[in-house]
């Protein structure tokens, strides 16, 4: 799965943090982490060793969203 389709499974809210709104599994570099829907991630709160807020943050930005 690519950048953009990871973030496609994303929305940013208002106050920064991002909500899942369809079921994907992140790489991390202690393996693969489901990621259901619903489920919120904020900045400096990481899944494992990934920030992922800040991961969906990046990519927003390299594919203009």
């Amino acid at each position: 799965m690519d950048s953009a389709e990871i973030l496609r499974r994303f929305e940013r809210q208002p106050d920064g943090s991002w909500t899942c709104r369809e079921a994907v599994t992140v790489q991390t570099a202690h393996g693969p982490v489901p990621v259901d829907p619903g489920q919120v991630f904020h900045f400096g709160q990481p899944v494992d060793d990934l920030d992922l807020a800040e991961l969906l943050e990046r990519l927003g930005a390299e594919h203009g969203s």
